[in-house]
């Protein structure tokens, strides 16, 4: 007897059209009141920083178009990068060229700082507990790959700290202030790499605790009072959604910061934009602030960590790794919040069970058509996400009853999903990839996943971001596993 992949090979073709929203295929116009936003100018081309420079090179774009796809190549480079411009900028331009602003300074958590010189701090969610229960594999031998960092964690209340005489800048959510870079609490020193750091906007000593701060912007912009929310990672959908939006939504609840601006990063996708208008409304002044740009701000409220995820690890020779952490307080207001908006919108028949076709061009699912036809046979719609507006994937998620994904940032809208809600991620199987990333950010809100693992294609060179194929028996042994 033909197994199901046999089966579904001989009857695939091109991947079937995705469902869409009646009033998106209708063309519906939808009106948008008219929001405040102020864009800080940007820094002449010649003033970036030298990643930013190196980036748009001839020698730059060789590198991303034709190099990065071959593993030795892309760990080469990233190898002489972090190396060479670190020995760089500690020994030859510090020294030999003494420049101030790149001296060492200390590098000191929110919490702390708070403490160090008593500053006002306002608590907008108490600390909480989470458990982090071992989900489901498919196939069950590879269970072992699921190792967690923990049964469960703490989180952290959640607080806004008011600093005054501080510097932001666009493109990281660290903060200067009486001569020391401020980062939040749950950032740990020796494990994490950190996107600044990639992208040599700062140089960081873990071992001391001390920092080198390579931007420089020669005239910040002076304001009186702003809210930050600016981040190294907002660019990413799910960064964004679990990281930034939480505290953007919990800020703006409370009455006493009422009218207070907020800063965020230039240059953010216009789901993104929408999620944020959707949370903060029409009064409150929008400001965009580009990467190396800086404001001086008299009085700065920074509001503590809703969520964190490390962007890279700094070294596989420790374990315990973070595969990320989310307040389950902050997740639970904002999906009230924006699935209460969306109830107020005009009815759709939105479908019950959905599966997310990943258009993007790494960790693609290489059987992909024999899986939507196998999918669509039974009862389920496939959905692409990124031509939804944020609003409708609020709630297509929040009406799903199962969902199954690749692994990808438009799987973050989990976040929206209800607690019955069955979750079934497809994912390459290998080492040393955050596995509970998605499990964590479900558990926060009552939620477990299903993973189903599928074979990586060895004949490419990118390692955990190479395409993968999923064993359809696996899965249907998941779902149906799930459905008894």
């Amino acid at each position: 007897m033909a197994s199901l992949q046999q089966q579904a090979e001989a009857n695939a073709s091109a991947l079937p059209s995705a469902w869409m929203p009646s009033q998106v295929r209708g063309g519906r116009d939808q009106t948008r009141p008219s929001y405040k936003i102020r864009k800080v100018k940007d820094l002449p081309a010649n003033r970036h920083d030298i990643f930013t420079r190196l980036h748009n090179t001839w020698l730059g774009r060789v590198y991303r178009n034709y190099l990065k796809q071959y593993a030795v190549v892309c760990w080469l480079v990233q190898w002489m990068w972090r190396n060479g411009y670190h020995l760089y900028v500690n020994f030859f331009d510090a020294h030999l060229f003494n420049r101030k602003v790149k001296r060492w300074r200390p590098l000191t958590k929110l919490r702390e700082y708070t403490k160090k010189w008593e500053i006002p701090t306002y608590k907008l969610t108490d600390a909480a507990s989470i458990e982090t229960p071992v989900p489901r594999v498919f196939p069950a031998c590879d269970q072992s790959y699921l190792v967690s960092p923990h049964d469960r964690y703490e989180f952290p209340e959640i607080f806004v700290a008011a600093i005054n005489n501080a510097v932001i800048y666009g493109g990281t959510n660290m903060v200067l202030a009486d001569g020391e870079v401020i980062c939040h609490d749950l950032y740990d020193f020796k494990r994490d790499y950190t996107s600044e750091e990639v992208h040599s906007r700062t140089l960081i000593d873990p071992k001391s605790r001390r920092i080198r701060w390579l931007l420089n912007d020669e005239a910040p912009e002076p304001i009186p009072v702003v809210a930050t929310f600016v981040d190294a990672c907002a660019l990413n959908y799910a960064h964004w959604m679990t990281e930034v939006l939480p505290r953007v939504v919990l800020f703006c609840a409370e009455e006493r910061f009422k009218g207070v601006p907020i800063v965020v990063n230039d240059g953010l996708h216009k789901n993104i934009m929408e999620s944020l208008f959707l949370v903060m409304g029409t009064e409150r002044e929008i400001i965009t602030l580009p990467i190396g740009r800086a404001l001086a701000v008299s009085e700065l409220y920074v509001t503590s960590v809703a969520g964190y995820v490390p962007f890279e690890r700094r070294t596989n020779k420790l374990s315990g790794h973070s595969h990320g952490m989310f307040s389950p307080l902050a997740f639970e207001i904002l999906r009230n919040h924006l699935t209460a908006l969306g109830q107020k919108t005009e009815e759709e028949a939105w479908p019950a069970k959905i599966f997310l076709r990943r258009n993007s061009g790494i960790r693609k699912i290489s059987n992909a058509a024999e899986l939507e036809k196998l999918l669509i046979a039974r009862g389920y719609v496939i959905v692409e996400p990124e031509k939804l507006t944020f609003s409708q994937q609020v709630q297509l998620f929040s009406n799903a009853k199962t969902i199954i994904s690749s692994s990808g940032a438009a799987l973050a809208n989990i976040v929206f999903a209800s607690q019955d809600a069955k979750i079934f991620i497809l994912i390459g199987k290998y080492l040393d990839i955050s596995y509970w990333y998605w499990q964590n950010m479900a558990c926060v809100s009552g939620k477990t996943v299903s993973y189903v693992f599928g074979k990586i294609n060895t004949s490419q060179s990118i390692g955990i971001h190479a395409d993968f194929m999923v064993d359809l028996n696996d899965l249907v042994s998941s779902i149906d596993g799930e459905e008894r």
